[in-house]
């Protein structure tokens, strides 16, 4: 009888929330900025705001609590003076969680990985290097990101999105120089921190 109870009981908590337990769809797009003097590495080379944009896999557990996937790239130019130097571009997968409150405003947490890859626009002598440099090479790394966000909902189903957050985002970054027909690989003088904060605006759609 006492089993009998519980099972029942465990099916109505069960059915009491499964009406919460929603899948859902975003997309983002905004800005990020680099939270460090990514500069430095680079000699006179300045950083700028860069693009963002974002999707995610979204699963409403609860009214509190939501379990996603998200997939963004942020893509940051670097120029000398008024002329391209480099680009940096950077491919985020990070499984997350969110915990909500009232008015469907969050907190999110997530840690993942960062591909990330770069270019320099066009060769150039680098003494320090030793020879002509080509390429620019740079580590994948752990990801860590939290922040804030806010869904404004329109009907039962979309939602206005708003978020902000801190990326983490740091490791070694190479060039390959030539020299006397011979290519070998430069790392670069400090370690490159590719940390960012980011903003987007976008839409949610969670399915009935």
């Amino acid at each position: 009888m006492k089993k009998c109870m519980f099972f029942t009981l465990c099916l109505i908590v069960v059915a009491s929330t499964a009406h919460a337990q929603r899948f859902g769809l975003g997309i983002g797009v905004g800005a990020s900025g680099y939270t460090s003097e990514v500069d430095k590495v680079f000699g006179d080379a300045r950083s700028h705001i860069g693009f963002l944009g974002s999707g995610k896999l979204l699963f409403l557990v609860d009214d509190w609590f939501l379990i996603g996937f998200n997939a963004e790239g942020d893509f940051h130019n670097l120029k000398q003076g008024s002329a391209d130097f480099a680009e940096i571009s950077t491919i985020s997968l990070i499984p997350y969680v969110e915990l909500r409150g009232p008015a469907n405003a969050y907190l999110f947490l997530g840690v993942g990985y960062n591909l990330n890859s770069g270019k320099f626009d066009k060769p150039f002598e680098s003494p320090d290097a030793g020879g002509l440099v080509k390429d620019l090479e740079i580590d994948d790394t752990i990801a860590f990101k939290g922040g804030a966000g806010w869904d404004l909902f329109i009907d039962d189903n979309f939602a206005l999105n708003i978020e902000v957050g801190w990326k983490y985002n740091k490791g070694d970054a190479y060039a390959r120089v030539t020299k006397d027909g011979e290519t070998k690989k430069f790392r670069l003088s400090e370690s490159l921190d590719a940390s960012t904060v980011t903003g987007t605006l976008g839409i949610r759609y969670y399915f009935p």
